[in-house]
């Protein structure tokens, strides 16, 4: 059964200066009966968006006149469409600053367009699926005046001014969470758990966070998208970033040093190397804000 069997087909726009592979997209879309509208070049690419209205683009990084970072960057004037550069191993600087542009994803042409065409439907799936409710200091705490706390928020009894770091655990399976929660309540700190990206979104944002521990895979988009959502609006701070995954791929390593993520665990986790790097992962955090304090004394 094609995606779009039961629904309207959904239109994608292609931009790729290569004939060859252009035509080879394009093929494969129209097959999965997609509409599909194919450009020559970041130019035609921009002209052809307002009146095409894809729901979902696929840019090359390399193409005459305008290249796939600056089509994005006017894309994302006027929509919030999912973008996937389409791009080469050696492009890592400019699919860096397509991330800082508003790229939703990127998938490496060595993988194949089989490869790509997944990725395009799990990003259409996910933009018809609202994100599960976001929690907010309003719904959580039955309003900004309440001293009520969420049953998901643990907030230790150390000294009231002890110096404390505050972790965001967002995983969908209760036993790995658990065994992270454990750890950081063993050490005195305070953390919140949630299940899903939208409601990790939120936390990050109502608790500023000095570290976060997530699930790669998450049920309403992965954390490459998660952290791109989030990257300007993140306060500048030495942010620790840790993903949990049981398939820790190259790609998935090499999207994660696009967002910050340089720590990780392999699931099913083993508690002793979870309590090592989440146990050294506070002590810097603690450090970092030790030095914060002295600076701002």
């Amino acid at each position: 059964m094609s995606p779009n069997s039961e629904t309207t087909p959904s239109r994608i726009l292609i931009a790729e200066d290569a004939v060859d592979l252009r035509d080879a997209l394009t093929e494969t879309l129209l097959e999965l009966d997609y509409t599909v509208q194919a450009a020559r070049d970041g130019y035609e690419a921009v002209t052809m968006f307002p009146e095409f209205k894809p729901d979902l683009a696929i840019l090359d990084m390399h193409m005459p006149l305008m290249n796939g970072s600056d089509v994005c960057a006017v894309i994302r004037q006027t929509s919030d469409i999912p973008i996937i550069m389409f791009t080469s191993a050696d492009d890592v600087e400019l699919v860096n600053g397509a991330i800082l542009k508003g790229a939703t994803d990127f998938v490496l042409k060595t993988t194949g367009i089989e490869e790509l065409a997944a990725r395009v439907q799990s990003h259409l799936l996910k933009q018809r699926e609202p994100l599960k409710p976001a929690i907010t200091s309003s719904s959580v705490f039955g309003g900004p005046a309440s001293d009520e706390q969420p049953k998901n928020l643990h907030v230790s009894d150390s000294a009231p001014n002890a110096i404390k770091t505050f972790t965001v655990i967002i995983d969908p399976d209760k036993e790995s969470r658990s065994k992270i929660a454990s750890i950081l309540a063993r050490l005195n700190q305070d953390f919140i758990e949630v299940e899903s990206a939208g409601e990790g979104i939120a936390a990050i944002k109502d608790y500023d966070p000095d570290i976060i521990v997530t699930e790669w895979s998450l049920p309403d988009m992965d954390t490459f998208k998660m952290f791109s959502s989030l990257r300007r609006g993140l306060k500048e701070k030495k942010l620790i970033r840790i993903i949990t995954s049981d398939k820790l791929s190259p790609e998935t390593q090499r999207k994660s040093n696009f967002v910050g993520i340089n720590n990780f665990l392999e699931k099913p986790i083993d508690a002793g190397k979870v309590e090592v790097l989440v146990g050294d992962c506070v002590k810097k955090a603690l450090r970092n804000l030790k030095r914060s304090a002295s600076m701002a004394v």
